[in-house]
């Protein structure tokens, strides 16, 4: 085991910053990729995390070209889904022969179906990865997934506030038990993480998409924190529908829920008042993930035959919103053809 493995943060908001922050805490050589405020909070005053009113200071190198970092050990990939096309075009520098990339991040990832069993192997996510530039610049050889269970809230630029849990679920895209997950796994439980290796990260990441496929679009409409919403009948019954149609996808693609609509609701329902990172994304006016969230869940419904009324029918309400409120991002929000499946079915190649 190396004394001190180089990180880079790809993507220093709340989760990325966390991550990072805690790793440099914990010992290891960490550096950040980030812009503008942010760059410069970094640079001036070192990352900020802010625990049961407590505030800690940890100094990282930050810079806005990845070419100063050189080549890492391990790269944190944590930017929000509609930033992914011009992370790919510039994380080269980043990468040496052994470089692996935890993916911290929402929704179904560019790399899902890489080592599929059905005959969706290989299949490129469209609304992921449209020309396919993500997956060559980051293959699924070098992915170690990553489900992530925190809470935490950007406060300012390099300033996060760490809510609750500290629980990551990693794997490998092949599910292989490889010794650079467990070098990450060592590394991060070091730096205060409660860490599982996952054989079937692919399940992991798509139970954590079923729990909040609703609560967060929902979030982002009413602007209420996730115990209001499942607080409210109608609401709750909105939440399970989804699911319901989600959970039906889900089986037919083989990664069928292990828990129950009920029981995901009542674990969610536990966290309290709790903001979800598409309304924290909406309050500080930056693009939300509709896409990776929503839109390939409607195009996965397609392939696997599944109607998805509920689910499309807050896509449609959250894709409005965002469009008036200027937060649709690059790429996003492009008509479906509900009239014509097999324009939506063209969505993945």
């Amino acid at each position: 085991m190396s004394p001190s493995p180089r990180f880079c943060i790809y993507g220093a908001g709340a989760v990325g910053g966390m991550i990072g922050g805690l790793l440099a805490q914990a010992g290891a050589t960490v550096s950040m990729v980030a812009r503008d405020k942010t760059l410069a909070a970094l640079q001036r005053d070192g990352l900020a995390i802010i625990t049961a009113g407590e505030t800690v200071r940890i100094p990282v190198r930050a810079s806005a070209h990845p070419e100063e970092l050189g080549p890492q050990d391990f790269v944190v990939v944590a930017v929000k889904a509609p930033a992914l096309p011009e992370m790919a075009s510039r994380i080269g520098p980043l990468l040496g022969p052994d470089t692996a990339v935890m993916t911290a991040m929402n929704g179904v990832p560019w790399w899902f179906f890489a080592n599929d069993n059905s005959s969706l192997v290989s299949r490129r996510l469209k609304t992921i990865d449209p020309d396919g530039a993500i997956g060559h610049a980051i293959p699924a050889s070098r992915v170690i997934g990553c489900a992530v269970y925190f809470s935490a809230a950007l406060e300012g630029p390099g300033i996060i506030r760490h809510n609750a849990h500290r629980q990551l679920i990693l794997g490998e895209a092949d599910g292989e038990l490889t010794r650079r997950l467990w070098r990450l796994v060592y590394w991060l439980r070091r730096a205060g993480f409660e860490c599982t290796e996952s054989p079937d990260i692919r399940r992991d990441i798509w139970l954590k998409l079923w729990g909040n496929l609703s609560t967060n679009p929902i979030s982002m409409l009413t602007a209420a924190t996730v115990d209001r919403i499942l607080d409210d009948p109608l609401l709750y019954e909105l939440c399970g529908r989804m699911m319901e149609e989600a959970a039906r996808i889900g089986k037919v693609l083989g990664i069928p829920p292990n828990f129950t609509v009920e029981e995901m609701l009542r674990r969610a329902r536990s966290f309290g008042p709790v903001k979800t990172s598409m309304l924290q994304d909406a309050e500080r006016g930056t693009p939300v993930e509709i896409d990776a969230l929503l839109t390939v869940m409607h195009d996965l419904g397609e392939i696997a035959h599944v109607s998805t009324p509920f689910i499309d029918s807050v896509l449609g309400l959250a894709r409005v919103r965002a469009r008036g409120l200027g937060l649709m991002g690059p790429r996003q929000g492009e008509p479906l053809a509900a009239a014509n499946a097999s324009v939506a079915l063209g969505r993945l190649g």
